[in-house]
């Protein structure tokens, strides 16, 4: 979704007579009050973000105004930045395409890396709205997923709990977008009873703070009717190299030592995150296809001609046997993966769908995923954009906007629908289990798809009919992500893309 940060302005607009002369008089003076602003106004910052997006962006031939011809000097450039308010209001309302709802721009590159790697300030939960039943206008949240050693999971929060107040507001179809916006939550808690709320006496205070994303929520084996079934939640494929891909690496390690027969990955709010991870687990999955193709990028074509005559090999991310760190990859050769993704899937838990559909069965339980094809880089006003050398120290300003689509192997890519799963089971707010239990829905029905008992199947009949009452209102995830490492670490391009302005 786009973020849009322009103030909104109540203009009076009051007229009076006036002569010819008047008007030609004030038409001189706004044109002088232009020129001068060009020349005083620091545009450094809108001159860094256009330069970005010309180069590097996309979409680029789709959005006229970063046409390498479209300004003929730096002088026409700034004429033109000078339109908008601020970097925000170029980035989104001026050179993003109406077909991007993923790019975003940030004044804090420092805070956007530690998000990057799994660390930011957040209450540590997810969650969806529902309307309270009987109600057209009154909104409850409905908490889906609580971030391990988080504020909410120490605060005593628990998937299933609705929310109907937070600091003391009840939430309404007109406030429910925002309302956790504030550091500190104190949420009224309810529960129902015979299909009506009753609130609880105690509200659960949960303050936000910086803390790092656990990606491994749960890993269980079981054994279900004789089969050994491997079972891993990944919250995000965001976090360390060399640290939390090796903390999957061990998760394999143990379904490997207990010779497990089937694995579920549970993606089903993984909002994506780094393209390594995603390639790493698939070769954990299998094994049996190292150094093949996993995804390839395909860039704006100034790009594509670059890497073509520089390193074509960048555009290929390839099963491995090893893991950042250079440890083994601890692989299982299945044949065959069950994957849990709905509609909050995203970007790079989605790549792990399609890049691994070439090579073995992957049976997708859940929903249509959130069709995010596409991936990014953070983009620094620097030497070359893609690292900090060299780096402008007067901003901190960055971008991530949208670089490339990935494919598989085979070429398949723009899905923007989504994925359609091959057993479709949505989640009933009512009855959300818990996640790695043997009674929770969405696995309960994975688990029967495996051993072909169809009992749980009951399950899933009685939350169609309890979800009648319980149309979904829009989420608040984050964006989708799906990054590749960055290709110039050490060395900076040359001869990139990008247009050349004569002053």
């Amino acid at each position: 979704m786009k973020n849009f940060f322009m103030p909104l302005f109540l203009l009076g607009i009051f007229f009076t007579s006036c002569s010819k002369d008047d008007v030609t008089d004030d038409a001189g003076d706004r044109t002088e009050e232009v020129e001068q602003t060009v020349e005083t106004r620091n545009l450094e910052i809108e001159d860094f973000v256009w330069k970005a997006m010309n180069n590097i962006y996309l979409y680029k031939s789709e959005v006229p105004e970063l046409g390498d011809t479209y300004f003929k000097t730096q002088a026409d450039l700034n004429k033109y930045l000078l339109k908008y308010d601020s970097p925000e209001d170029l980035f989104y309302n001026g050179l993003v395409s109406d077909k991007d709802n993923f790019s975003w721009i940030v004044d804090d590159y420092e805070e956007h890396e530690n998000y990057l790697q799994g660390s930011s300030k957040s209450a540590g939960f997810r969650y969806g709205f529902t309307y309270v039943p009987g109600s057209t206008s009154k909104v409850m949240a409905y908490v889906i997923f609580i971030s391990p050693n988080g504020p909410a999971d120490a605060a005593g929060l628990k998937r299933g709990d609705f929310i109907t107040e937070v600091n003391g507001i009840e939430i309404t179809l007109n406030n429910y977008q925002g309302i956790f916006n504030s550091d500190n939550l104190t949420l009224g808690i309810s529960t129902k009873e015979d299909g009506f709320l009753v609130k609880s006496e105690d509200a659960i205070t949960v303050n936000k703070s910086v803390f790092k994303e656990k990606p491994i929520a749960v890993d269980k084996v079981f054994t279900v009717e004789g089969v050994k079934i491997g079972y891993i939640y990944l919250s995000t494929f965001l976090g360390e190299y060399g640290i939390d891909d090796a903390k999957l690496n061990d998760v394999f390690g143990k379904f490997k030592s207990e010779n497990i027969d089937e694995l579920i990955v549970d993606l089903r709010y993984n909002s994506g995150g780094y393209s390594d991870f995603s390639t790493d687990m698939a070769s954990m999955v299998t094994g049996q296809f190292e150094g093949k193709v996993f995804t390839q990028m395909i860039w704006n074509k100034d790009w594509l001609d670059y890497w073509d005559k520089y390193n074509r090999e960048f555009l290929f991310n390839r099963m491995d046997g090893k893991i950042s760190n250079g440890q083994d990859i601890n692989s299982l050769n299945l044949n065959r993966v069950y994957v849990i993704e709905t509609d909050r899937s995203y970007s790079a838990s989605e790549s792990f769908l399609i890049g691994l559909e070439p090579y073995i069965e992957v049976i997708h339980v859940g929903l249509k995923t959130g069709g995010k094809y596409q991936g990014s880089y953070t983009i620094y006003d620097s030497e070359g954009f893609f690292s900090k050398k060299n780096i402008n120290p007067n901003h901190k300003y960055a971008l991530q906007p949208l670089v490339y689509k990935y494919a598989n192997s085979v070429g398949f890519t723009d899905f923007p629908d989504g994925l359609i799963p091959d057993i479709e089971i949505d989640e009933d707010p009512d009855n959300l289990g818990q996640l790695g239990e043997l009674d929770e829905p969405l696995l309960a029905r994975t688990i029967a798809a495996i051993t072909g008992n169809s009992s749980s199947l009951a399950l899933q009949k009685r939350a169609n009919e309890q979800k009648i009452i319980f149309d979904k209102l829009p989420t608040e995830d984050g964006k989708g992500l799906f990054i590749s490492s960055n290709p110039f670490e050490e060395d900076l391009p040359v001869d990139f893309p990008g247009a050349k302005l004569k002053n």
